[in-house]
């Protein structure tokens, strides 16, 4: 890799990079494992999660280690997990020498993040990061965000079009960005192109920033609720949004109207037109006119 003029030349594997080939990593389909091996996108991610020498930073998939050495330089304790016991093996060897890596190979989702931080004599306030394989990034984020206590910031490298519905936007919100707009601040910060990752995924990838909130939204015993309302609204996302409500709460179309009405909402309004304080207004009009509507499972 080079740099010239001010831009990054980026890597282009074809066969299995030396590094690896030096360390004896065969990347396995079965687990979803595509290594980023772009030494400049790495550093980005690691500098994205804004960490000082005081923080613990819990990174979600190791792999064979070039983003948790990046963290181990900027953060004071890394606890990496790993899925793979081959892969957490090497990397307790490559990282050897680094006394404030912790190597724990585990499936983070049979796991809290507070049990993972404290087999490493961890604890919290932490931020999590990692590159997720692209069919556990939902649960990985919905268990980060959901923890108690959760991490203060969440940065991770997803496929491209998961990470554009976990920010949606005007116009563009989704069930995932408006989950995740419950407990944090999401933010675009990069692409990546296949090129960077071996082996190459047929998909793009970018990076995702979530700041989390002082406090949920909603409490948490009215979250559950507030979700049904989400669920119910987002099932039919091509439908007005009252067909949805509709449909899914099982009243008369002209009852689902006046609700979003008495909300202050366009009656003709698709559920990815509504911002979180549409929503939570909804809600509140939903909760005192039909509360058992919101007791689905």
């Amino acid at each position: 890799m080079t740099r010239r003029a001010g831009r990054v030349q980026r890597p282009h594997f074809v066969s299995p990079p030396e590094a690896l080939r030096r360390l004896g990593v065969t990347p396995r389909k079965a687990l979803g494992q595509h290594f980023l091996l772009d030494q400049f996108i790495l550093g980005d991610i690691a500098e994205a999660c804004r960490l000082t020498s005081e923080d613990t930073v819990l990174e979600i998939g190791a792999g064979p280690g070039g983003l948790t050495e990046e963290l181990a330089q900027r953060a004071g304790h890394v606890v990496a997990v790993e899925l793979d016991e081959e892969l957490a093996a090497l990397s307790r060897r490559r990282l050897a020498d680094r006394a404030n890596v912790s190597i724990v190979a585990a499936d983070v989702l049979d796991h809290t993040p507070a049990e993972l931080l404290a087999e490493c004599e961890a604890a919290p306030p932490y931020i999590a990061t990692g590159n997720l394989p692209y069919y556990i990034t939902q649960p990985v984020v919905r268990r980060l965000l959901e923890a108690d206590p959760s991490p203060e910031r969440i940065v991770v490298l997803v496929q491209r079009e998961v990470a554009r519905r976990m920010v949606g936007g005007p116009g563009h919100e989704s069930l995932l960005s408006m989950s995740i707009k419950c407990y944090g601040t999401p933010e675009p910060l990069f692409d990546v192109p296949p090129s960077a990752f071996w082996p190459p995924p047929k998909v793009q990838s970018a990076a995702v920033r979530i700041e989390r909130l002082p406090a949920p939204v909603l409490s948490r015993e009215l979250l559950p609720r507030f979700f049904n309302l989400l669920r119910a609204g987002f099932s039919e996302p091509r439908k007005q949004l009252h067909n949805a409500i509709r449909n899914s709460f099982g009243i008369p179309d002209a009852a689902a109207r006046e609700l979003l009405e008495e909300a202050g909402i366009d009656v003709m309004a698709r559920a990815q037109h509504l911002d979180l304080t549409d929503w939570q207004r909804l809600f509140a009009v939903v909760e005192r006119r039909h509360p058992r509507a919101l007791n689905l499972d």
